[in-house]
């Protein structure tokens, strides 16, 4: 009895000892203090269909965004960094190149954890429509980008993200033309674009 006893207090003790390190194997951190970067892929829609009054166009603008970040950081809640994003439109009239600085805030330490991005920057057009009417962007404006989403640690170097956002694109002068090649007036015109996509996240070692 005394044996069977032993046997069943150390086979307790081997089975709490293997669940604590199944737990730990399951606990893992995302690497938040020091130097990261992100790549980014979204697709993008624009929810203002009337952006130009004076010339009675209206644009339908969706396409996907890249971005590439890196920056520094020093709290599990704040990351500083620089970055730049492409976005791609099919028709070429609204392809541009924005350029920002963005804050990032993760906001616990399990292995899934939520965040937000915030970033603020200038959009430098690099497009125009190869077939008429005719519509180019002269030049650029403020950009800027929301994020919300969820963060998944593969390891303590490599995470897996999914989001959904907010840009906005401003374009302070575009040009436009209509079927005739003859330049029209046109109103200064803000993209209000919506969407999602996911990130991978690298930290250093």
């Amino acid at each position: 009895m005394h044996k069977m006893m032993k046997k069943t207090i150390l086979a307790a003790v081997a089975l709490l000892c293997l669940c604590g390190t199944a737990a730990a194997q399951r606990h893992v951190e995302f690497r938040w203090h020091g130097i990261y970067f992100v790549g980014d892929g979204s697709y993008m829609m624009n929810i203002n269909r009337s952006t130009s009054n004076l010339s009675g166009q209206s644009d339908t603008v969706a396409g996907f965004m890249w971005s590439l970040s890196g920056g520094f950081q020093f709290r599990k809640e704040a990351a500083v960094g620089l970055g730049f994003s492409y976005f791609s439109d099919p028709t070429g009239a609204f392809t541009q190149l924005p350029l920002f600085v963005e804050l990032r805030s993760h906001f616990m330490r399990s292995r899934l954890t939520p965040y937000t991005v915030l970033q603020v920057g200038y959009s430098i057009p690099v497009g125009a429509s190869s077939e008429p009417p005719v519509t180019k962007i002269e030049e650029g404006g403020i950009y800027l980008g929301v994020e919300v989403g969820g963060r998944y640690a593969i390891n303590r170097t490599v995470a897996l993200g999914i989001h959904v956002g907010y840009r906005l694109l401003q374009s302070n002068s575009v040009l436009r033309h209509d079927l005739a090649n003859q330049p029209v007036p046109s109103d200064p015109v803000t993209l209000h674009m919506i969407g999602g996509g996911v990130s991978i996240y690298l930290s250093n070692n």
